[in-house]
């Protein structure tokens, strides 16, 4: 049987920033699902502290890379309620997890099917934010989007991590704009970490 990763061993330390590039079928994303405590590893353990990452239930975000997939509820606040686990009449908890993502309080009401795809990104943050985790793992967080929802995500991550003091891990196919967020790089290939050229994270989004 063939394994979706083979011989993965690395250290996240709290407040890093990192990159987990590769093409498809490279396992990037099976590797985000592990860390996130979704999937357990054939082989191996994935540790939170020392203890497996599937003991420390909402220490690790994950947010997928089609949004709309994991927006369960018809409106806003519900949504984020639920996600957190207080009462979406519980409208200041609301309210703040929405200013975590520079939305406004009235976009507690909107219903989820009248956002754009910037919009649905930053709401399954602003669920994943109010569970008070100490790391967010991003799957493509920025496939999809338009240029100007790009750079105001990305920004809002640089923030998350440089304020927040959170740990950010992204799982993408490009370094594209990355840079900031995520200062360091593991490159995945056929289930295997590779070296890679410091050249290759040149470029951004201006």
């Amino acid at each position: 049987m063939n394994s979706a990763l083979r011989g993965i061993s690395f250290v996240v330390e709290q407040g890093d920033g990192i990159l987990i590039h590769g093409g498809n079928g490279s396992g990037k994303s099976t590797l985000a699902w592990i860390m996130a405590g979704l999937t357990a590893p054939t082989s191996g353990a994935c540790l939170l502290d020392g203890q497996p990452i599937r003991e420390h239930v909402g220490a690790v975000g994950l947010s997928f890379q089609t949004s709309r997939l994991q927006l369960m509820r018809s409106h806003v606040g519900l949504e984020i309620a639920s996600v957190a686990g207080f009462s979406e009449r519980d409208v200041n908890r609301v309210a703040a997890a929405l200013g975590a993502v520079g939305l406004e309080p009235a976009m507690g009401n909107r219903r989820i099917d009248q956002l754009s795809g910037g919009e649905m990104r930053r709401v399954v943050l602003a669920g994943l934010l109010a569970c008070s985790p100490r790391v967010l793992i991003l799957d493509e967080p920025l496939a999809g989007l338009d240029i100007s929802s790009q750079r105001g995500l990305l920004r809002l991550l640089a923030d998350l991590r440089r304020h927040r003091g959170l740990t950010v891990v992204v799982i993408s196919h490009d370094f594209v704009g990355l840079e900031e967020v995520c200062p360091r790089v593991l490159h995945l290939q056929n289930g295997a970490l590779e070296s890679m050229p410091a050249t290759a994270t040149a470029g951004g989004v201006a």
